[in-house]
Protein backbone atom coordinates (compact mmCIF):
# COMPACT_ATOMS: atom_id res chain seq x y z
CA UNK A 1 0.00 0.00 0.00
CA UNK A 2 1.50 3.42 -0.81
CA UNK A 3 0.76 6.55 1.04
CA UNK A 4 2.14 9.38 2.28
CA UNK A 5 4.90 8.54 5.32
CA UNK A 6 2.70 11.01 7.51
CA UNK A 7 -0.71 10.07 6.87
CA UNK A 8 -2.25 6.38 8.52
CA UNK A 9 -4.28 4.40 6.18
CA UNK A 10 -7.77 4.65 6.37
CA UNK A 11 -7.93 8.58 8.09
CA UNK A 12 -10.82 10.50 6.79
CA UNK A 13 -8.49 13.13 5.86
CA UNK A 14 -7.43 10.97 2.77
CA UNK A 15 -8.83 11.48 -0.42
CA UNK A 16 -7.38 8.24 -1.93
CA UNK A 17 -4.99 5.25 -0.94
CA UNK A 18 -3.15 3.37 -3.32
CA UNK A 19 -2.77 -0.29 -3.15
CA UNK A 20 0.08 -2.39 -4.54
CA UNK A 21 -1.83 -5.67 -5.28
CA UNK A 22 1.36 -7.15 -6.34
CA UNK A 23 2.79 -6.78 -2.91
CA UNK A 24 -0.65 -7.39 -0.75
CA UNK A 25 -1.07 -11.18 -2.63
CA UNK A 26 -0.05 -14.16 -0.44
CA UNK A 27 -1.33 -17.74 -1.45
CA UNK A 28 -1.39 -19.75 1.78
CA UNK A 29 -0.28 -24.25 1.11
CA UNK A 30 -3.43 -24.94 3.40
CA UNK A 31 -6.18 -22.80 2.29
CA UNK A 32 -7.13 -19.21 0.61
CA UNK A 33 -6.09 -16.19 1.67
CA UNK A 34 -8.38 -13.22 1.81
CA UNK A 35 -7.15 -9.65 2.41
CA UNK A 36 -10.22 -7.30 3.38
CA UNK A 37 -8.15 -4.08 1.63
CA UNK A 38 -11.22 -1.38 2.52
CA UNK A 39 -14.31 -1.48 4.19
CA UNK A 40 -16.49 1.82 3.87
CA UNK A 41 -20.12 1.07 4.68
CA UNK A 42 -20.54 1.61 1.00
CA UNK A 43 -17.96 -0.80 -0.26
CA UNK A 44 -16.26 -3.80 0.96
CA UNK A 45 -12.92 -4.88 -1.30
CA UNK A 46 -11.25 -7.88 -0.72
CA UNK A 47 -8.61 -9.48 -2.37
CA UNK A 48 -8.45 -13.71 -2.64
CA UNK A 49 -5.85 -15.91 -3.07
CA UNK A 50 -6.39 -19.69 -3.96
CA UNK A 51 -3.88 -22.03 -4.62
CA UNK A 52 -5.03 -24.66 -7.64
CA UNK A 53 -6.99 -27.02 -6.17
CA UNK A 54 -8.24 -24.30 -3.38
CA UNK A 55 -11.94 -23.31 -3.18
CA UNK A 56 -13.92 -21.18 -1.27
CA UNK A 57 -17.46 -22.65 -1.46
CA UNK A 58 -20.81 -22.21 -0.23
CA UNK A 59 -20.73 -18.17 0.17
CA UNK A 60 -23.73 -15.85 0.41
CA UNK A 61 -24.04 -12.23 1.16
CA UNK A 62 -26.44 -9.84 1.32
CA UNK A 63 -24.45 -7.70 -0.87
CA UNK A 64 -24.19 -7.51 -4.36
CA UNK A 65 -20.84 -8.72 -5.48
CA UNK A 66 -18.15 -7.81 -8.39
CA UNK A 67 -15.11 -10.41 -8.71
CA UNK A 68 -12.45 -9.50 -10.99
CA UNK A 69 -10.03 -12.39 -12.11
CA UNK A 70 -6.68 -10.52 -12.16
CA UNK A 71 -4.63 -13.15 -12.45
CA UNK A 72 -4.87 -17.04 -13.46
CA UNK A 73 -7.90 -19.36 -14.04
CA UNK A 74 -11.08 -20.11 -11.82
CA UNK A 75 -14.28 -21.69 -11.83
CA UNK A 76 -16.94 -19.68 -10.09
CA UNK A 77 -20.63 -21.74 -9.30
CA UNK A 78 -23.47 -18.94 -9.26
CA UNK A 79 -26.43 -20.89 -7.96
CA UNK A 80 -26.48 -23.97 -9.93
CA UNK A 81 -24.77 -22.42 -13.12
CA UNK A 82 -20.94 -23.00 -13.51
CA UNK A 83 -18.32 -20.20 -15.52
CA UNK A 84 -14.93 -20.31 -16.21
CA UNK A 85 -13.27 -17.12 -14.83
CA UNK A 86 -9.60 -16.17 -16.44
CA UNK A 87 -7.33 -12.88 -16.03
CA UNK A 88 -9.45 -9.97 -17.25
CA UNK A 89 -12.64 -11.35 -16.82
CA UNK A 90 -15.67 -9.78 -14.61
CA UNK A 91 -18.50 -12.22 -12.95
CA UNK A 92 -21.44 -10.21 -11.18
CA UNK A 93 -23.59 -11.92 -8.60
CA UNK A 94 -26.62 -10.84 -6.76
CA UNK A 95 -27.20 -10.03 -3.69
CA UNK A 96 -28.50 -13.57 -1.55
CA UNK A 97 -27.20 -15.68 -4.32
CA UNK A 98 -25.17 -18.62 -3.40
CA UNK A 99 -21.42 -19.03 -4.79
CA UNK A 100 -18.50 -20.74 -4.97
CA UNK A 101 -15.00 -20.52 -6.49
CA UNK A 102 -12.45 -23.14 -7.20
CA UNK A 103 -8.92 -22.14 -8.63
CA UNK A 104 -8.39 -23.76 -11.44
CA UNK A 105 -4.33 -22.57 -11.85
CA UNK A 106 -3.20 -20.54 -8.89
CA UNK A 107 -5.27 -17.12 -9.26
CA UNK A 108 -5.95 -14.04 -7.78
CA UNK A 109 -9.15 -12.26 -7.41
CA UNK A 110 -10.56 -8.95 -6.41
CA UNK A 111 -13.56 -8.88 -4.83
CA UNK A 112 -15.79 -5.49 -4.55
CA UNK A 113 -18.99 -6.15 -2.10
CA UNK A 114 -21.86 -3.50 -2.18
CA UNK A 115 -22.86 -2.57 0.45
CA UNK A 116 -20.55 -3.42 2.74
CA UNK A 117 -21.97 -6.84 4.79
CA UNK A 118 -23.31 -6.11 8.08
CA UNK A 119 -21.24 -9.37 9.13
CA UNK A 120 -18.57 -11.47 7.09
CA UNK A 121 -20.00 -13.13 4.16
CA UNK A 122 -17.21 -16.33 5.17
CA UNK A 123 -15.83 -17.93 7.50
CA UNK A 124 -12.54 -17.55 5.83
CA UNK A 125 -13.21 -13.57 6.51
CA UNK A 126 -13.76 -13.98 10.18
CA UNK A 127 -10.69 -12.62 11.61
CA UNK A 128 -9.42 -10.69 9.16
CA UNK A 129 -9.31 -6.87 9.53
CA UNK A 130 -9.45 -4.21 6.79
CA UNK A 131 -6.65 -2.40 5.97
CA UNK A 132 -8.60 0.42 5.83
CA UNK A 133 -12.01 1.61 7.65
CA UNK A 134 -13.90 4.81 6.83
CA UNK A 135 -16.60 6.42 8.52
CA UNK A 136 -20.01 6.68 7.60
CA UNK A 137 -21.51 10.22 7.49
CA UNK A 138 -22.74 10.09 10.42
CA UNK A 139 -19.35 9.31 11.87
CA UNK A 140 -19.59 5.78 12.40
CA UNK A 141 -17.28 3.19 11.44
CA UNK A 142 -18.54 -0.16 9.68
Amino acid sequence: MTTPADEQPGSNDTPAIIFDLKDLTRFGWASPVATILADTGAAQVVLLALRAGQAVRDVQTPSQMIAQCLRGRATVLIGTASQALRAGLVALVEADTHHSFSAITDCVLLLTLTPSPEQRAHPLLADVRPLVVRADDDGATP
